[in-house]
């Protein structure tokens, strides 16, 4: 994939899940600042869970559960998942 197919997937993602947040903590979707940590909009294991399940189907692919902790922000996620998708399957 290119850097700029990347970025573009990138871009996706985070508007995506911003919106998925938004929805699973009930705000509005433009109140999400990506560079934000998730857990200072409330997002806490229960919701985390439930949120990397959608994300999972989203994707297409298993995503470790610790991820949402090691990539806190909405930024940090996406662009951890696009990197992800570029990689070739083993």
């Amino acid at each position: 994939m290119s850097p700029s197919r990347t970025a573009a997937i990138e871009a996706d993602l985070q508007e995506w899940l911003c919106q998925e947040l938004a929805a699973r903590l009930e705000i509005p979707g433009g109140r999400i600042d990506p560079a934000e940590p998730m857990s200072a909009y409330g997002l806490d294991s229960l919701r985390a869970v439930a949120v990397l399940t959608e994300v999972e189907e989203h994707v297409g692919f298993e995503i470790d559960s610790d991820v949402l902790w090691d990539h806190p922000t909405v930024a940090d996620l996406a662009r951890y998942l696009a990197a992800r998708m570029d990689r070739p399957e083993p």
